[in-house]
C-alpha cells in the first residue's frame, strides 16, 4: 500500500511557529509519537513479541472493539513513527505516578528514545522506529496522563519537586528538563489529571460502592489507586510548578462502558467514560469529581430538569493547570480510547478549545492535527 507524507497541520504549525520565535531552527520532519499507557499494565516486561506495553493500545475488554489500534490511527497516511514507553502499573507492584519506578522509568526511556536509541520492542509496522531527528509528541492515557502532568511540572527549575522522582527512601534525580525540553507537546487521553472518583469510593466508599467495585472493577485500594484519588493532597497539579516543560493538550472521554460494565458510572459524579469523571479529565480549575453540568458547561432547564446539548465554559480563564489547552471531549468510553475503537464518535467542542480533527477518535484526531 502506498504511504503518503502529511502537510504538517495546525499543531504542527503551532509548534514550529513557537520554536521559529524562540530562534530555534526547526525544519519538517517525521513525527514520533511517545506512547505512555495507564494503570494496571507490567510494562518493564517484554519478552520476544509478549510486549504488553505495546499490546495496551490495541487490547480491548469489549468484543466489540477487536481489531482496533491507536497506533494504527496515528500514523495511517504518513510516515510517521511511534515509541512505547513500558512501566509497572499493576496492583502489585502498587507504584504511586510520582514513584521513581513510574515517573523516573517514564522520563529516562523519554530521553532514551530522543537520542534515536529506539525502544526495545518489535514493531508489527516496519520501519516505525523514531530517529533522534524527528519531532516528538508523547501521547498519553489514563494514569499515564497523570504521570506526564507530574515530569512536565517539574521539568523547569524552581518547580516543587523539580527532576526529582522518589523511592521509599527519598528523592532521587531524574532529569525531567532533558526529557521535556524542546518536546513539541503531550496529548492526554482520558487522563487522571484530577483523579477519579473511582478510586475515591474504591478507597473510601460505603457499602453500595463495595458491591459495584467487586461486581465489575475488582479494584482494591493499593498505593497506586490511593493516589489516583481526586483530592488536592492526591492530585499532580498540587505537585507541580507553575509552568509545564512542554505543553499538554486534552481530550476527554463522556461514554460509559458497554452493557452491564456501564455499572461502573454508579462510582462517578455526572458525565464520565466508565471509569474516570470527565471533570477530571479535563484541564479545569476546581475539583475533578464536581458535577459537569454545573462547572464545566450551561444546560438549558424548564422546571429545575436539564436538556439539549450542553455548552462548555471550560475556557482558557478557567484551566486547572498551566499550559494546558484542552481540544474536546468525545463520546468514547476508557477501553475505546486507548484502542480508537470508536472510530467516528459524537464530540463537543470547548470554549476556546482546539477544535482540528472533529468526528475523530481521540487518535485520529491527533492525526488530523499533525
Amino acid at each position: 500500500m502506498e504511504t503518503k507524507t502529511k502537510k504538517p497541520g495546525f499543531l504542527a504549525r503551532l509548534f514550529f511557529g513557537s520554536a521559529l520565535a524562540f530562534g530555534a531552527s526547526q525544519a519538517a520532519a517525521d513525527n514520533c509519537y511517545i506512547m505512555v499507557h495507564g494503570h494496571g499494565t507490567d510494562g518493564s516486561f517484554k519478552s520476544g513479541t509478549n510486549q504488553p506495553a505495546l499490546d495496551y493500545w490495541s487490547n480491548y475488554n469489549f468484543s466489540e472493539y477487536a481489531g482496533n489500534s491507536a497506533i494504527t490511527e496515528l500514523i495511517a497516511g504518513s510516515t510517521d513513527n511511534y515509541a512505547i514507553v513500558g512501566y509497572n502499573s499493576t496492583d502489585e507492584a502498587g507504584y504511586q505516578w510520582w514513584r521513581d519506578e513510574a515517573a523516573g522509568e517514564i522520563a529516562r526511556q523519554i530521553i532514551a528514545i530522543r537520542q534515536g536509541n529506539g525502544d526495545g520492542y518489535i514493531h508489527p509496522e516496519a520501519n516505525t522506529q523514531c530517529a533522534a531527528n524527528d519531532t516528538f509528541w508523547v501521547v498519553s492515557h489514563s494514569q499515564g496522563a497523570t504521570e506526564m502532568m507530574y515530569i512536565a511540572g517539574n521539568a523547569l527549575a524552581g518547580s516543587p519537586n523539580y527532576n526529582t522522582a522518589y523511592t521509599p527512601s527519598g528523592g532521587v534525580s531524574v532529569n525531567f528538563d532533558a526529557a521535556m525540553s524542546g518536546l513539541a507537546g503531550i496529548f492526554t487521553l482520558g487522563g487522571a489529571i484530577g483523579g477519579t472518583e473511582g478510586a475515591d469510593r474504591v478507597c473510601n466508599g460505603n457499602w453500595l460502592d463495595s458491591i459495584i467495585n467487586f461486581a465489575f472493577l475488582g479494584q482494591d485500594c493499593n498505593a497506586s489507586v490511593e493516589w489516583l484519588q481526586t483530592f488536592d493532597s492526591y492530585a499532580a497539579k498540587s505537585y507541580i510548578g507553575s509552568n509545564l516543560g512542554a505543553p499538554i493538550y486534552v481530550m476527554g472521554g463522556y461514554k460509559g462502558f458497554p452493557g452491564l460494565e456501564g455499572a461502573s458510572s454508579g462510582l462517578i459524579t455526572g458525565e464520565d467514560d466508565g471509569y474516570i469523571n470527565l471533570a477530571s479529565q479535563m484541564s479545569c480549575s476546581g475539583s475533578g469529581k464536581r458535577y459537569v453540568e454545573s462547572d464545566l458547561n450551561d444546560y438549558k432547564k424548564i422546571f429545575g430538569i436539564s436538556y439539549g446539548s450542553p455548552t462548555y465554559r471550560c475556557n482558557d480563564a478557567n484551566k486547572g493547570t498551566p499550559r494546558t489547552y484542552n481540544m474536546a471531549s468525545v463520546y468514547t468510553d476508557h477501553d475505546a480510547e486507548r484502542n480508537a475503537a470508536i472510530k467516528y464518535p459524537d464530540y463537543t467542542n470547548i470554549e476556546d478549545g482546539i477544535t482540528c480533527g472533529n468526528g475523530r477518535s481521540m487518535a485520529g484526531r491527533i492525526n488530523s492535527c499533525l
